[in-house]
């Protein structure tokens, strides 16, 4: 046999050999390399089985040579050397894939490790912000109550635990309204309008009081925009329900006992003035006229008051009825009009044609008007300029009524604080004739009795523009 043959058989053994041999020896080393990477390099990882595994093979690569090699002697010497190659190989082989399954596992353990690591990290600040949000919870004066979107509260703090007189661990997961005990909710009102939240009305059957809460609640979205949950901050006005109740008794007694020295006086001043009582002088007439002027200022403010205590009471009459806003607009001119020619001040109105007739207390109306006119020739110079308007809106759905002057004008940080209850812009106090800082409030009130609104706009120092709406007769009932 030749030489070139003989290297043919020797080559298509090994690369068997080394096929069968480096599978299942791999195999192996790669399970013992994740069990005990330490010691693989100091003990043996073959078993007896795979030793004799070794050795057959090495006797069948002896046998298959010698069948091609006439002396046994040459074939055997062959063959060893051959085992030797192959075993290296073999061993190199093993080695090698041996690393690669160590690196990739040790790589894999890393970042195992790595991302536990950051987990951990991600878990612990969470827990520390819920802790800090907790606390901060726990700190608020004012109840706070969480419920998730089927009403089921989720969270509540100390404050609403007390004020409900209720506990935490008898509402987390049930209704507000379950299990009351302590505390029997009488009334939910609804909102009003221009006002925040809504009133809670409790009775308390251990100390038989009333308790009066104003929750304010906002709705809790996810990221798609669907609501999840409720929160509600719930704050004790139960002092300040009776501080209002009694200033409103309080300025409605004293009102109702200034009326009748005041009619007296009136009446008086009248028939002096009418000369019923005999002649007077025109220095008598002058004076009993300047007190006659001032006599009515101090009725409209007496009439303020009283307006005022019933608003703020809910018990402000309202006598509707369908009638054109032209001719409320003109009688309110009508009888201010002397009052601005005195001042040398030109009050014009604009009423645009064919106007719907509105469902409105025409009395009320005019007192808005009044107000607003009145205000006009307080801070409107000589020779100035007031104008009321009447137009449909854009829309068409709303009669837009508005005063406007060439007066000194109201600052623009200044334009929403105008409405509040007895406050009087700076600029526009150094007037001749003060008011008390309540007719714009009242008249905000009357607008919005009606369904309507009521805003200001101006510039300081040209004038300003106060504009009120009122729906139109179409979309009303009467």
């Amino acid at each position: 046999m030749s030489p070139l043959t003989i290297v043919y058989i020797v080559t298509a053994v090994i690369g068997v050999a080394t096929a069968l041999i480096l599978a299942q020896m791999a195999t192996k080393q790669a399970a013992h390399a994740g069990v005990n990477t330490a010691d693989r390099t100091k003990k043996s990882v073959y078993s007896a089985a795979d030793m004799a595994t070794a050795e057959s093979l090495k006797q069948t690569i002896v046998k298959e040579i010698s069948g091609a090699v006439g002396s046994r002697q040459q074939s055997q010497e062959i063959g060893t050397r051959l085992s030797a190659v192959l075993a290296r190989e073999i061993e190199k082989k093993v080695s090698q894939s041996t690393g690669e399954l160590t690196r990739k596992y040790e790589t894999a353990l890393n970042e195992k490790v790595k991302n536990e690591e950051v987990a951990w990290r991600k878990y612990e600040k969470v827990l520390t912000d819920k802790k800090r949000s907790e606390a901060v919870i726990r700190s608020i004066a004012e109840g706070l109550v969480v419920v998730d979107a089927y009403g089921k509260v989720i969270m509540m703090n100390p404050a609403a635990e007390k004020l409900l007189g209720t506990s935490k661990k008898d509402k987390i997961g049930k209704s507000m309204m379950d299990n009351l005990k302590e505390e029997q909710l009488v009334s939910l009102t609804h909102e009003t309008p221009g006002k925040e939240g809504r009133e809670i009305e409790l009775v308390s059957q251990q100390d038989e009081t009333r308790k009066i809460l104003r929750a304010s609640s906002a709705v809790i979205e996810n990221e798609n925009g669907q609501t999840v949950g409720m929160v509600s901050v719930l704050s004790d006005i139960t002092k300040q329900k009776e501080l209002d109740r009694l200033k409103a008794n309080f300025v409605a007694s004293v009102s109702h006992e200034l009326r009748t020295p005041l009619v007296a006086i009136d009446k008086s001043i009248s028939l002096i003035l009418n000369k019923n009582a005999g002649e007077i002088t025109p220095t008598q007439e002058q004076f009993l006229t300047i007190a006659a002027r001032n006599l009515n200022r101090l009725s409209t403010l007496v009439n303020d008051l009283l307006d005022l205590s019933k608003l703020e009471a809910g018990r402000m009459d309202m006598r509707r009825k369908l009638a054109p806003i032209a001719s409320v607009i003109n009688e309110s001119a009508a009888g201010l009009n002397n009052w601005a020619k005195t001042k040398s001040v030109n009050l014009e109105t604009k009423i645009q044609d064919g106007l719907p007739e509105v469902n409105i207390d025409p009395d009320r109306i005019i007192q808005v008007l009044n107000n607003l006119i009145g205000n006009a020739i307080k801070f409107t110079p000589s020779n100035g300029t007031i104008t009321v308007e009447a137009k449909l809106s854009e829309p068409g759905s709303e009669i837009e009524v508005s005063v406007s002057d060439t007066g000194i004008g109201i600052a623009k940080e200044n334009l929403q604080k105008v409405f509040d209850k007895f406050y009087q812009v700076g600029e526009r106090v150094s007037s001749d004739i003060n008011g008390t800082g309540i007719g714009l409030s009242i008249a905000k009130e009357i607008v919005e009795l009606h369904g309507g609104k009521i805003w200001a706009e101006s510039a300081d120092g040209q004038g300003a523009k106060f504009i009120f709406s009122l729906p139109a007769k179409n979309n009303q009932t009467v």
